[in-house]
C-alpha cells in the first residue's frame, strides 16, 4: 500500500499522546503535520498545545525513529490510515472525535454501508448467546458487515457467527493493533483477519487499560450504520457503545431479556427510555435497516435453516406488521393449556433445551401469549 509522504509525522505525533482535538488544533494552525512538527515549542503553544503535550512532542522529537514505527507496524501486517487518506472510512470521518490515525491489519474495504455494532455483555446467558446467534446468522447472510469489540461473550459470538456465515466481519481493539484482549481470542482475530479485519486507534505495542475501552467503543459505533445490543447489565460497557450510538445519530436497537434477569436490565432500560428501538426478530430489525428494500433481503438459506424452531420464517417479500391471528397456535402453548408450568417441565415435556425453550418463551411474552406465574414459571395470558 503506497504510504503519505506525511504519514511519518502523523505517527510521531500519535506516538507522543496526541488525539483528535490537537490534530485538529496542529491542522487549522499549521495547514499540514509536517510543518506542525517542524514547528517551535512557542509556535505549538500558540496553536492551543498545553504544557503536557508539548513535553511529549518535544520528547517525541529526540527519540522518535520513523522508519523503525513504519517496519515495527508492517512486522504486525498492519498498516495506517490517516484523516488525509481516501481509504479512511467515511462514516467515521464524520463522527465527533474522529481518529487522526487508525491502524488497521486486513482488508478495510467499501463493507461499512450496510454494517451492524453488535455488542453486549461477556457474561452472556444461554437466552443472550441463542439470541446473538440468531439475529447474527440472519444478518451475515444478508449481507451485513458486523463489527463488534472482540470481548469475551456477545461480541465473539458475533464475530464467530459471521465468520461460519461467509461475512465480513471487523473488530475494534481498545489497544495496540497487535494486543489482541483476552488472549484466549487470540485465533477468533487470526481468522476475522482472512476475512475482515482489525482496527485499532492506537500504535503497535501498545496495550489495552480500562479507560480504553470506553473510547474504543466510539469507533466501534461509528464505522457502523446501526448498533445492536443484545444482553447488557446495569453499567456494562455494551451501554457505551449504544450512548456513543445514540451521540452519533446512529440507530440503536435492543433485544428485549427478561426482567429477571440482570444481564437484561440495560437493554430493557434503553428500550424503556426510547433510546433503543426494541427488535424481537432479525426481520424486524432488517426491515428497519430497509435491507430488503435495497435488494440485500433474506434468502432462501436463511429461510430454511437460519432460525432456530420457534421463530416466525423470513418472509420472501418485504416483511409486514403482524396481523392479529390465531393466538394459541404455538407448539408451546399447548403445554400450559392445564395451566402455569414451570420452564424445566415446559422443555421437558417438549423435548427440547433449555435455552432454545427460554428464548421462545420469552418472545410468546413480549407478543401477550404467556405471562409469568412465578420464579421461571409460566402460564398462558
Amino acid at each position: 500500500m503506497e504510504q503519505h509522504p506525511e504519514l511519518a509525522y502523523w505517527l510521531a505525533l500519535r506516538r507522543a499522546g496526541l488525539g483528535s482535538t490537537n490534530f485538529a488544533l496542529l491542522l487549522a494552525r499549521f495547514g499540514n503535520i509536517e510543518s506542525a512538527w517542524a514547528a517551535s515549542n512557542e509556535r505549538l503553544a500558540s496553536a492551543g498545545l498545553d504544557a503536557q503535550y508539548l513535553r511529549a512532542v518535544s520528547k517525541a522529537k529526540q527519540a522518535f525513529d520513523a522508519e523503525h514505527e513504519i517496519e515495527l507496524m508492517m512486522k504486525h501486517g498492519a498498516h495506517a490510515l490517516t484523516w488525509l487518506d481516501e481509504s479512511y472510512p467515511q462514516s467515521l470521518r464524520d463522527i465527533p472525535q474522529s481518529p487522526p490515525v487508525i491502524f488497521v491489519r486486513g482488508v478495510l474495504g467499501p463493507q461499512f454501508e450496510q454494517a451492524v455494532a453488535v455488542v453486549g455483555t461477556r457474561h452472556v446467558t444461554p437466552y443472550g448467546r441463542q439470541a446473538a446467534e440468531h439475529f447474527c446468522t440472519v444478518l451475515a447472510r444478508s449481507g451485513v458487515t458486523i463489527i463488534s469489540g472482540l470481548a469475551r461473550g456477545v461480541d465473539a459470538i458475533a464475530h464467530r457467527v459471521a465468520l461460519e456465515n461467509g461475512a465480513p466481519t471487523v473488530a475494534v481493539l481498545a489497544g495496540g493493533i497487535d494486543q489482541v484482549y483476552p488472549r484466549e481470542n487470540a485465533g477468533l482475530a487470526e481468522r476475522i483477519v482472512e476475512q475482515g479485519c482489525l482496527v485499532s486507534e492506537y500504535p503497535v505495542g501498545i496495550p489495552a487499560r480500562r479507560d480504553y475501552f470506553p473510547r474504543r467503543n466510539r469507533i466501534l459505533s461509528g464505522l457502523a450504520k446501526a448498533a445492536l445490543l443484545v444482553e447488557a447489565g446495569e453499567g456494562s460497557g455494551a451501554l457505551h457503545t449504544a450512548n456513543w450510538a445514540f451521540e452519533q445519530g446512529r440507530d440503536v436497537f435492543a433485544i428485549p431479556g427478561s426482567i429477571f434477569s440482570r444481564q437484561s436490565y440495560g437493554t430493557n432500560q434503553l428500550i424503556r427510555e426510547n433510546t433503543a428501538k426494541l427488535v424481537a426478530t432479525p426481520e424486524q430489525l432488517c426491515e428497519e435497516l430497509n435491507l430488503i428494500a435495497t435488494g440485500v433481503g433474506l434468502g432462501p438459506s436463511v429461510q430454511s435453516d437460519a432460525q432456530p424452531a420457534f421463530f416466525e420464517s423470513a418472509p420472501t417479500a418485504a416483511p409486514k406488521r403482524p396481523s392479529a391471528g390465531p393466538r394459541n397456535d404455538h407448539p408451546l402453548l399447548k403445554w400450559l393449556a392445564a395451566g402455569p408450568l414451570h420452564i424445566d417441565e415446559i422443555a421437558r415435556n417438549a423435548g427440547l433445551p433449555i435455552a432454545e425453550v427460554s428464548g421462545a418463551l420469552q418472545i410468546l411474552e413480549l407478543e401477550g401469549r404467556v405471562r409469568p406465574a412465578g420464579p421461571m414459571t409460566y402460564a398462558i395470558a
